[in-house]
């Protein structure tokens, strides 16, 4: 940084340092007494250079009749909105276009804000560059949040994000990965806390420990799977509206649409960043031919090409899987600043805890053509003729790892459950049928209306069940095993706060290996909860 004619020149990293500093200054110590943010040209061409200009004074005259402290908060923020404008660029206007030829720090200007958009590398299924956000508590695929950043880590890496919107409207992703305790256990030191790829969550034994007297497979007394350290396997967030708020935090409005694991570690700061690779259900990618051996194994090498093409399959129905809904806020502009007054809460909660399906099925005839391409694909590809699949003495494919180091675990079964069915349990249509009949016993015992993002699921042969129709019927064209898959993650959702059998659900659901396990859970859970509703009333 360099004082020229009185002026400050603030390089962009440290333009951000400011803006946190700013945001930190305790009220009574400074006030401003000006406050001017010029952009100067330098020739016609778009050379531009970034001057800020301020003077501080500890002086109480500010500090009075003109709006006092809350005057002071609103010059605050204003500085600090000015820097981030100028820190957080547009993808269009690159370093290239500025020249900082008067200083030493033209490299200093390649921060994480220009960082490459997180984006699907439709050959291996993995996105790349991903920013994570590491919280204390879980998401599953088909739900939708409000988020409230204020962390000053958080709300960078998300204005970074937003920093790379195109005209075209690309998705922005970002990853959900727990961690308990958050950013607090993230600076403990820890290591169970440290960011792992799924290769070193594999090699470190102390992923067994039982910290918080819940564990994983080492403890098969305790109903709960779940560890007090660093997840590996987290949730893609698409985010679909934003707004800023007066006070430098922000509202996003974001939706899960896919699991992944952790691949690649990028780096640890300021926010963490990893390249992950998109994990699918086991119904989605079968690396093994129904003749098939069972006992014979396929090469990870092999599986990887296989595993490209289905994820990049199953992202052609997201456009149909999740609709973009906006913020019910009045203010259209994105560059406005929302007081918590204007927020409208309740019609924010309208849109919560569910992901709702988009009337628009045209996206669905692209998807299909892509997932029947897969399908053969995957089909030519196992034929027992194939030698290319053969495992010869090669690296076992990564779900089948993630399995059998306890990484991926089915749910753990409800005891003294009374089966009440006779049908076969052993594919997906006939766990779908039987969880729709325990959905409407449960729900004709309790009184208890599903959602319509849960109804919406009912496949159209059960309307004979004592349910009110969806308003909004699923495309004939729509898989039904993507409609099982939602429905095995849905389902579950709706009693994870009981605490018999909700405990640990999510941390469960999110780990389970397909979606016929999944189905299979929940059903067992439902049942659970019947058999105890139908005693009481014996």
């Amino acid at each position: 940084m360099k004082a020229i004619r009185g002026t400050i020149l603030l390089s962009m990293p440290a333009m951000l340092a400011a803006a946190i500093f700013l945001l930190c200054l305790p009220l009574t110590v400074f006030a401003f007494a000006t406050i001017q943010h010029q952009t100067l040209k330098k020739a016609p061409a778009q050379k531009t250079k970034f001057y800020t200009s301020l003077s501080l004074s500890n002086s109480d005259e500010n500090v009075g009749d003109d709006g006092g402290i809350e005057n002071f908060e609103s010059n605050r923020m204003e500085l600090v909105r000015s820097l981030q404008k100028s820190f957080y660029m547009m993808p269009d206007v690159s370093p290239t276009k500025v020249i900082l030829d008067d200083y030493d720090e033209a490299s200093a200007y390649a921060t994480t804000s220009s960082r490459a958009r997180a984006q699907l590398d439709e050959s291996t299924g993995r996105i790349t560059n991903l920013p994570l956000w590491r919280v204390g508590w879980i998401e599953t695929p088909g739900r939708r949040n409000c988020l409230n950043v204020h962390e000053g880590i958080y709300t960078h890496m998300f204005e970074s994000i937003l920093s790379t919107q195109s005209d075209t409207n690309d998705p922005l992703y970002f990853g959900h990965l727990y961690l308990p305790g958050g950013t607090k256990a993230a600076k403990s030191g820890e290591e169970r806390y440290r960011l792992k790829t799924w290769r070193e969550e594999l090699d470190d034994d102390g992923r067994f420990d039982d910290y918080s007297k819940s564990s994983t497979l080492k403890a098969p007394d305790i109903s709960t799977p779940n560890v007090d350290r660093s997840a590996v396997i987290g949730c893609l967030m698409q985010i679909v509206d934003h707004r800023r708020m007066e006070d430098g935090r922000l509202m996003l409005l974001v939706q899960a649409v896919e699991r992944f694991v952790v691949d690649e570690v990028i780096e640890t700061l300021p926010y963490s960043v990893a390249n992950v690779q998109i994990l699918l259900d086991k119904e989605d990618v079968q690396f093994k031919g129904d003749d098939n051996d069972k006992n014979e194994q396929v090469d990870e090498n092999f599986c990887k090409y296989l595993r490209g093409n289905a994820v990049t399959a199953s992202f052609f129905y997201h456009d149909y899987e999740f609709n973009k809904p906006k913020l019910p806020i009045g203010k259209e502009s994105k560059d406005s600043y929302l007081s918590k007054e204007e927020v409208p809460w309740v019609e924010i909660s309208n849109l919560l805890p569910f992901a709702e399906y988009s009337s628009d099925d045209v996206s669905l005839d692209a998807a299909n053509e892509k997932s029947a391409s897969v399908q053969e694909s995957l089909l030519s590809s196992t034929n027992k003729g194939d030698d290319s699949s053969n495992f010869k003495e090669g690296e076992l494919p990564m779900e089948e790892q993630l399995f059998n180091g306890g990484i991926l675990w089915d749910p753990p079964s409800v005891k003294n459950v009374i089966v009440r069915r006779s049908l076969d349990t052993s594919d997906c249509d006939a766990l779908e049928t039987l969880l729709w009949l325990a959905l409407d016993d449960f729900c004709r015992a309790t009184g208890f209306n599903l959602p319509e993002e849960v109804r919406v699921l009912m496949p159209p042969e059960m309307d004979y069940l004592d349910q009110i129709p969806s308003e909004h019927a699923l495309s004939p064209l729509y898989p039904k095993i993507r409609r099982q898959r939602r429905l095995s993650y849905l389902a579950p959702a709706l009693i994870e706060n009981l605490e018999e059998v909700g405990k640990g659900i999510r941390h469960i659901w999110l780990n389970t290996p397909s979606t016929k396990a999944r189905l299979r859970g929940a059903l067992e859970r439902y049942d659970y909860l019947n058999n105890k509703l139908l005693g009481q009333f014996d």
